[in-house]
């Protein structure tokens, strides 16, 4: 999977951004790699390593959500497996 500035999931429900440095609004790549890298995984198919991941800001919808104070966040995926490998929950 690679995001290049955002993709609507199917329904346009889930909102993600990639690494877009101009798409205002949205934390930077940058900053989430400074905070959640040292609790990121690598792919357990490949062992590609967290920092060669692909990042994304992921956004579901609160209804979607069984707790609601965890609906977007940071998602780490392997593009080589096509797998999803973490997600890191973005308090506030």
């Amino acid at each position: 999977m690679d995001v290049d500035k955002w993709q609507y999931g199917d329904q346009e429900d889930s909102f993600m951004v990639g690494e877009d440095k101009y798409h205002s609004g949205f934390p930077s790549v940058e900053q989430a790699k400074e905070r959640f890298l040292p609790l990121a995984v690598p792919c357990p198919l490949c062992k590609k390593p967290p920092e060669a991941l692909s990042w994304v800001y992921l956004v579901i919808p609160e209804w979607a959500c069984k707790n609601a104070a965890e609906h977007k966040g940071w998602v780490t995926i392997c593009d080589q497996c096509k797998l999803q490998i973490s997600f890191f929950v973005e308090k506030g």
